[in-house]
């Protein structure tokens, strides 16, 4: 059993993130936490197996007892046996050569068998469809393929007590269910599993009991189908205007003909062809691995085609830098950790801009505004929480006003009232004349926010047209390129 007794916490220079939480997790439980972002969850999580005040230091207050262990008087790798956490950025989590020896690294430090260690990654890549995998390096694999691997390596470990912070993070639809029956089966075996989460679904309901944290206190402790009530109240499942507005103009911006790519032997792109017209919101949809986020980077120039051709505004991008297309179009990628290089959140935000010479203060004023950065600015980027980093991330890129803004699973890790800013906030830059791509699994945000749906399905263009046509194209369903729409949460 775990107990928290009025806890109270801070990072070191920082407020206080929690403020008298109060609580007990049951054995056996199925636990959901929620709340927005900057709210105190992933905190949470961190004092579950020690790493705060062992790791993160600061200032706690109170007590967490785990099976009766005090974590202030044992180390993390005391606790490691009881709490399995798979942390909410996967590539913090990931690094080994393979995804096997990654499966494995933890079971060789419990000591276990050749033979055991490899019935264990083999009954696990089957439960989450990793087979494939097991010889590629991590650093190789798609954020939701990467999302999976780090699942894997801690399930595998048969905690009694299994956290994950975001699971469903950066996975599609498939990969959801997988993990939502794999969770409840460990569930069903003993386990306690407990689960922090953005994305609300039907494995809300698979719960036994959730909480909702509303700036560092408990707002609500309850059943699911209250908490479902709650989570609508507060704006924490996001509620979208309907409606589009400003039609996007006949000229191409960019176009892709025939493109390829092949990294390895692996063709990961196969002739993809496609234009995107001046003011427009295209959305690419797609299962994990299937090239979105390999595609917006050649928009760039960050990949170069192994066949095939770029151009935007009628030139075509091979042969410039990255750099020189900078002032033009802007991509923030799905893991914002990939895309800082400065000690304060404001610096990040305006190093564009400076490097650029485009400040612009009545813009920059919005940008605070509509990320909510405002209490951030001083602080380091690196020790934000994984939501408020891709917050950092998407303003830093919106601050330069580029021509094609490119973003890369925005709304991931992201709250309710967030993904609604953030709609609102797209359709105003596209009736200023903004053209935008987002490569995205949400395919609410995708429906209320883009013009216009690409399906990519292993590496090639399988659906183009209007959200609502597409969604119920039962050939894209029966292909696996689009979700049966009972099964998209």
């Amino acid at each position: 059993m775990i107990r928290l007794r009025d806890i109270r916490y801070r990072y070191p220079h920082t407020g206080w993130v929690l403020k008298g939480v109060d609580f007990s997790v049951k054995d056996c439980e199925y636990l959901f936490i929620g709340g927005a972002n900057g709210s105190g969850k992933s905190t949470l999580a961190y004092l579950f197996n020690g790493l705060i005040p062992h790791f993160f230091g600061g200032t706690l207050q109170g007590t967490v007892t785990i099976d009766d262990l005090n974590t202030l008087e044992h180390k993390v790798f005391e606790l490691f046996s009881h709490v399995g956490l798979v942390l909410q950025n996967a590539d913090a989590q990931l690094f080994n050569s393979t995804v096997e020896d990654e499966i494995a690294f933890g079971l060789e430090s419990l000591g276990l068998s050749g033979a055991e260690i490899d019935n264990r990654i083999q009954k696990i890549s089957r439960t989450l469809k990793l087979e494939d995998l097991l010889e590629r390096s991590p650093a190789t694999l798609s954020g939701g393929e990467k999302r999976l691997v780090a699942i894997a390596s801690v399930l595998c470990l048969n905690p009694s007590v299994l956290l994950l912070d975001e699971p469903y993070g950066d996975l599609d639809w498939q990969a959801v269910e997988r993990v939502r029956q794999a969770l409840s089966e460990v569930n069903r075996s003993g386990k306690t599993v407990i689960v922090i989460e953005q994305r609300m679904g039907k494995f809300l309901h698979d719960t036994s009991r959730c909480l909702i944290l509303e700036q560092g206190k408990l707002l609500y402790e309850g059943t699911p189908q209250s908490a479902h009530q709650v989570l609508l109240n507060t704006h924490l499942l996001p509620q979208y205007s309907t409606g589009r507005n400003r039609s996007p103009g006949k000229e191409p911006l960019l176009i892709a003909q025939d493109l390829s790519y092949r990294i390895n032997e692996k063709e990961i792109l196969k002739l993809v062809s496609l234009e995107l017209r001046e003011g427009e919101t295209l959305a690419l949809i797609g299962r994990n691995g299937s090239g979105k986020t390999t595609l917006l980077k050649h928009f760039n120039g960050l990949l170069r085609p192994t066949s095939g051709r770029v151009t935007f505004k009628g030139e075509e991008i091979q042969g410039k830098a990255p750099s020189e297309l900078a002032a033009e179009v802007g991509l923030s990628f799905q893991n914002p950790n990939d895309q800082f290089f400065k000690y304060r959140v404001k610096d990040e935000v305006m190093a564009g801009p400076r490097i650029l010479r485009k400040i612009q203060e009545d813009w920059l004023q919005e940008i605070w505004q509509v990320f909510d950065l405002h209490e951030l600015l001083d602080r380091s980027p690196y020790r934000l929480s994984e939501g408020e980093k891709k917050r950092v991330a998407l303003a830093s890129i919106l601050a330069t006003r580029p021509k094609l803004l490119v973003l890369d699973e925005p709304t991931s890790g992201q709250d309710g009232r967030f993904r609604e800013a953030l709609a609102t906030l797209m359709a105003e830059l596209k009736n200023r004349g903004f053209t935008i791509v987002i490569a995205t699994h949400d395919l609410e945000f995708a429906q209320a926010v883009a013009d216009r749906w690409i399906v990519l399905h292993e590496g090639r263009v399988v659906g183009d047209g209007a959200p609502e046509d597409l969604r119920g194209d039962k050939r894209l369903v029966q292909l696996g390129a689009l979700p049966r729409p009972e099964a998209e949460n």
